[in-house]
């Protein structure tokens, strides 16, 4: 259960931190957004996992909107 609690949280997270700033993909203004629409808007991005360099790198595409703010919230989250 609080593993659980714990996924939820960080959805409800990483919704409301990438409504802010310029590079949110929005359709239109909103204040809060579901977990169902943050998990399909920022969780199920296209991506390629690459092996470079005996590390595994994700290779998202060029033209992704939703890109910029995903890998804004995710370095505000290395730093915390």
């Amino acid at each position: 259960m609080a593993l659980a609690a714990m996924a939820y949280n960080l959805l409800r997270y990483v919704g409301q931190n990438t409504l802010i700033g310029p590079d949110a993909p929005l359709r239109k203004a909103l204040h809060r957004r579901r977990i169902r629409t943050v998990m399909q808007e920022m969780i199920y991005k296209a991506a390629r996992l690459v092996r470079h360099g005996r590390r595994y790198i994700l290779r998202f595409g060029r033209g992704d909107p939703g890109y910029a703010a995903l890998a804004r919230c995710h370095a505000h989250v290395l730093t915390l």
